[in-house]
């Protein structure tokens, strides 16, 4: 399990969407996950407050881990700063050790994602959920195989 950062290449791509994490003091860190032929890349924050996530360390009353909602999906290598960085040694080890479950966690979410999305393509005056609303996923359903927000009367 290595984390990396996303390129200024990605960034430059993706800079317009509001729900892709940019930070220009500190770039996020990412752990990239492999689910059916797509790299995601999962960054690691603190401070979250939503479900949508692993929390490996809740220590100061702040949530620090992955954020689900915010996964973004690696369509060109160069996406990737391929320097490895390091995190935090007690951070790194209950990813190690929970390493299965993040995969399965993560894959559930991506699967209610695409779930929820082709329910409102069916029918778009079903509210949207926060599932979808702030879902960094939401930029990349060409990829997904989902169908375009854009172009649907219910709008993410």
């Amino acid at each position: 399990m290595k984390f990396y950062r996303l390129s200024a290449a990605f960034y430059e791509q993706f800079s317009k969407y509001e729900e892709i994490l940019t930070n220009e003091n500190r770039p996020y860190y990412v752990l990239l996950l492999e689910l059916d032929n797509l790299t995601y890349a999962i960054p690691l924050r603190s401070n979250i407050n939503h479900r949508y996530c692993f929390i490996a360390d809740n220590s100061n009353e702040m949530n620090k881990g992955l954020d689900y909602s915010k996964a973004v999906v690696v369509t060109e290598p160069e996406h990737i700063d391929t320097n490895p960085v390091t995190i935090r040694q007690n951070e790194y080890k209950i990813y190690i050790k929970r390493e299965f479950l993040i995969k399965r966690q993560f894959s559930s979410y991506v699967s209610r994602y695409k779930k929820e999305i082709k329910r409102r393509a069916d029918n778009p005056s079903l509210p949207v959920s926060s599932l979808c609303l702030y879902s960094s996923l939401k930029y990349f359903h060409n990829v997904l195989g989902l169908p375009d927000p854009e172009n649907n009367a219910g709008q993410l």
